[in-house]
């Protein structure tokens, strides 16, 4: 009878671990308040289960509705500070930013956030992550009503400050990694992290995608008034932050209840916020992950501020264009992030906490090579900001003496020293002299009778090229568009109104005078046709940067999940701070890349550059190191150090706990006081 009633057992245990495989909470497990878990729980009551049919499929509290409303609240952030890189192209003019500006602003959207990422950290750990993601979501909301107010935000400064106050927002992500790592348990965590941030960082790429038909949209609703149209395009980010916060705030701080009817049952140790911070800052695993994530999440940041620029820069592209193209490195986030958690998850699984730390390593390792070769692909081809020594062959001199009245030779003539292009000296190129409102702004006698536009200086007018087919062979006709708002450097494009004639030349070079421009577009992109060996000119080049953005981006993507499936094991009592140190990493990086790596519009040597510090960078991950049976480091096997702890410095007296560490034998829950207190786990569920 007992072997009888063992079998029985055991197959009631397998029937158990059937039905969790499937999500399914069959033992009833509830929280130290009576209410039922809809997922299967371990031992601390975090989900153990996270597949397709949770994620989609089940959004009930408290585990779910905690996935879903973080990352919702994460994307809406990350919507609403990157909606103006979006939209600069109409913004720009309106309040008559310079590249400085724009530059500055987008380095203070990241930069700003930084010091609250930081923050977000101690308020993970003080009052949870909850309360944390949902009142920051509405604190950023004022500078975005101010942005759709007319007569509110009109110059550089007031822009520079919105953006800087908006990007606070990107420390929900801190809140979002936090809450999910109190709310699953370590065999999904990095699946669960991976996925909550890779969608909520998918805003990046949504909004670099949507916002410019949202505008297009709302020129209707403007009667085609760009100032006014790009203003209401941010009623969209407003309703984001405030659907996401409210959403917020109908979850639960932890599987078991909120933090504070959580202390006062006695389950959960009140946190002791001032102490945190110093617990975090003395693992010596915090650093090097901190690097880490500076140049996985701080490249997003940066690619995020650049790519739409750089595609519009330096290909034949429309703005809409160049915002779709920019978007999908953001967009790899819908699956890559996620792939970063699952790899992670099965190398632990495989390997243990080393295999996470080597598969980070190899990651980043790739990401960096990409980066590299985007670089390598177009940096020796003249482009935008630099001319080639001898490139004035390249243009029919026939089309420059009757626009310019000047050969090529003195069009495209070095004002400057030559560079080489990467590490300067004297090189094959050299940076053009040009002025970019004024194409006689360096001619002797000014704009006068006899003076000749780019005198003295490097630009050209911007071209459109029309190309009709027909049966047996095709025809191209070129229109020189001979106004400021055409005026470009070599190997440029602009997009411009059109202007609805301009200066003909067939394929041979025939002038053939002022003919209407064959298109009914409202605007169009002129640029730099005549040298083949432009960047924007040059035959699969657009093809072969994309197949290679995409690679890096997924590259980019899969580092930061498996970041963050590293990060929980750093330090329990200090989870928040630790997220937040790691996530301010990732906005540093940013700043760097954009500010330093990346700082003017030579994208491709900077994309060079920043592929070199990557690689470098990864190597810190050598020193990364968890003591115990089940740690060890990418070059040190568990115990290699022996009783060498990681964490050099915790406080004396009363152990400290996770704000995620519940004692179930201290439950004392209101109005039962005097049921006995339970001992274990399984009676507290009881």
């Amino acid at each position: 009878m007992p072997a009888t009633l063992e079998s029985i057992e055991a197959e009631i245990a397998t029937l158990h671990e059937t039905l969790e495989s499937q999500g399914l909470n069959s033992r009833g497990v509830t929280d130290i308040f009576g209410r039922k878990f809809s997922l299967p729980v371990d031992d601390e009551h975090k989900a153990k289960k996270l597949g397709l049919t949770q994620i989609f499929c089940n959004f009930s509290n408290p585990h779910m509705r905690a996935f879903h409303t973080s990352w919702f609240g994460f994307f809406s952030s990350f919507f609403s500070t990157f909606a103006a890189a979006a939209l600069i192209a109409y913004i720009g003019p309106d309040l008559n930013l310079t590249a400085e500006d724009k530059g500055n602003a987008g380095i203070a959207a990241v930069a700003g956030t930084i010091f609250f990422r930081l923050a977000m950290g101690y308020i993970c750990d003080k009052v949870g992550a909850r309360r944390g993601l949902g009142t920051l979501l509405l604190l950023v909301t004022p500078p975005i009503i101010c942005f759709i107010i007319p007569g509110v935000i009109v110059n550089a400064g007031g822009f520079i400050a919105a953006r800087c106050v908006i990007g606070w927002g990107l420390a929900t992500f801190v809140a979002c990694q936090t809450w999910c790592s109190q709310q699953f348990s370590k065999s999904v965590v990095g699946m669960a992290n991976a996925t909550a941030a890779g969608w909520g960082n998918l805003g990046g790429g949504v909004t670099n995608l949507t916002m410019p038909y949202i505008f297009l949209i709302m020129m209707s609703f403007a009667n085609d008034e760009v100032d006014r149209a790009w203003r209401l395009c941010y009623i969209v980010p407003l309703v984001l932050h405030v659907v996401g916060a409210a959403a917020v705030f109908t979850a639960r701080d932890l599987p078991d209840g909120n933090y504070k009817e959580l202390e006062m049952s006695g389950a959960k140790q009140k946190g002791n916020g001032s102490l945190v911070f110093l617990i975090a800052a003395c693992n010596i695993n915090t650093i090097p992950l901190m690097i880490c994530y500076a140049t996985c999440f701080g490249v997003e940041l940066t690619m995020n501020n650049k790519a739409v620029l750089y595609f519009y820069e330096y290909y034949d592209l429309s703005k809409s264009l160049a915002g779709v193209l920019g978007a999908c490195f953001g967009l790899m986030n819908l699956f890559a992030r996620s792939w970063g958690g699952l790899l992670s998850d099965w190398t632990m699984k495989k390997f243990g906490i080393r295999g996470r730390v080597w598969s980070l390593f190899v990651v980043q390792v790739f990401q960096g090579f990409m980066c590299l070769t985007l670089g390598l692909l177009t940096v020796n081809m003249p482009g935008p900001v630099r001319m080639e020594r001898g490139q004035a062959s390249k243009y029919p001199a026939s089309v420059f003496e009757s626009i310019y009245s000047v050969t090529p030779e003195v069009t495209f003539h070095c004002y400057g020293g030559y560079e080489g292009p990467l590490f300067g000296g004297d090189g094959d190129f050299c940076k053009p002299k040009f002025d970019k409102k004024d194409p006689w702004k360096f001619s002797p006698s000014g704009e006068i009778a006899g003076a000749r536009p780019g005198e003295n200086q490097n630009g050209i007018y911007g071209a459109y090229k029309h190309t009709v087919e027909f049966k047996g062979g095709s025809e191209t006709t070129t229109y020189v568009v001979k106004t400021k708002a055409a005026w470009i450097p070599p190997c440029a494009s602009k997009n411009i109104d059109n202007p609805g004639t301009g200066h003909a030349f067939s394929a041979d070079g025939t002038d053939l005078g002022v003919k209407k421009i064959p298109t009914d577009a409202e605007k169009i992109v002129v640029g730099d046709v005549w040298n083949p060996d432009c960047v924007r000119n040059t035959d699969g080049a657009l093809g072969k940067t994309m197949a290679v953005i995409i690679f890096f981006s997924i590259g980019v993507q899969m580092a930061e999940g498996l970041t963050y499936g590293v990060v929980p094991y750093v330090s329990r009592p200090a989870l928040g701070a630790v997220a937040g140190m790691v996530g301010a990493g990732g906005n540093l990086g940013a700043v760097i890349g954009s500010k330093v790596i990346i700082a003017n519009a030579n994208y491709d040597q900077g994309f060079v550059y920043l592929g070199m510090v990557i690689l470098i960078a990864s190597l810190s991950l050598g020193l990364v190191y968890f003591k115990g049976e089940d740690g060890g480091g990418m070059f040190l096997k568990p115990g290699a150090l022996g009783k060498f702890d990681p964490q050099l410095w915790m406080p004396k007296g009363e152990e400290m706990r996770g704000a995620d560490q519940m004692d179930y034998s201290s439950v004392a829950i209101p109005g039962e006081a005097n049921k006995p207190k339970a001992s274990t786990a399984e009676e507290a569920e009881a």
